[in-house]
């Protein structure tokens, strides 16, 4: 398999990472050596722009770690930036109706899927790693193979039309996004109630049965455990503002707590 992603899917059943938010390149470094899968460099409410992203990504990389980007809008700047960059997957928020989706697959996926833009960036190697070597036929067909869309799901409005969604060829998988989800359904965080639970039931049954990828956010290593039990793909659990601030807090409650 071209994508790391979707290798360590295959061979662990279930993925296993993390948001980065704040992090450096030595930071995602040190992730790699956690037995994490992959990492996504937050670009929708992070600091980083095209060249702090790069970075990340070839850290990423240089560690096993498979690089998702979370884009900020679907736009051919965005999108197209992170791809040729070397992202193995494009995560896009916010996203309410089906043109929308539509319109990623579009800048996300090159011909006969899409119409993403060409060019043999650092992603390719500059043309140069092995899959980047055939024709341009077949650079395309890896590159659609290698870089991964995975649209969220937090609206109501994606929620109500989701099997039409999961099942637009290009479309590899959905991110479901619980905090934002659960707002747009009236039930703000309400992450236990029976609608709210069955509305994330809803998305997992629909990317089971359309043969799609189905990834989701977790806060705590209980609900990591439980997605995994249900069957999800993938468990994106915490964000690194939010590691950094637990472990350093605990220190000092020790290190306070023993005087």
């Amino acid at each position: 398999m071209l994508n790391k992603l979707r290798t360590a899917i295959s061979e662990k059943g279930c993925a296993v990472g993390t948001f980065l938010g704040v992090s450096t390149p030595p930071i995602v470094e040190i992730l790699g050596y956690t037995g994490m899968d992959f990492v996504v460099i937050d670009t929708e409410h992070g600091p980083y722009d095209t060249m702090p992203a790069s970075d990340l990504i070839r850290a990423a990389d240089s560690k096993g770690l498979s690089p998702i980007v979370r884009v900020a809008e679907v736009t051919h700047k965005e999108i197209q930036r992170a791809l040729d960059n070397g992202a193995e997957g494009i995560i896009i928020p916010c996203l309410r109706e089906t043109e929308e989706f539509r319109k990623a697959v579009d800048l996300c996926k090159f011909p006969p899927v899409g119409n993403r833009g060409f060019l043999k960036a650092r992603g390719s190697g500059f043309g140069n790693e092995d899959w980047a070597k055939g024709t341009l036929e077949e650079y395309m067909s890896n590159s659609n193979e290698k870089a991964l869309l995975l649209p969220q799901c937090e609206t109501r409005e994606a929620l109500e039309n989701i099997e039409e969604i999961v099942n637009i060829d290009g479309i590899d998988g959905i991110f479901i996004g619980p905090f934002d989800l659960s707002i747009s359904m009236g039930m703000p965080g309400q992450f236990k109630a029976p609608e709210f639970q069955q509305a994330v039931r809803r998305v997992l049954n629909a990317c089971k049965e359309a043969g799609k990828l189905c990834m989701i956010f977790s806060t705590t290593v209980e609900d990591a455990k439980g997605y995994m039990k249900e069957g999800f793909d993938a468990v994106a659990n915490s964000i690194d503002t939010l590691m950094f601030m637990k472990v350093y807090k605990e220190m000092m409650d020790e290190i306070r707590g023993g005087e």
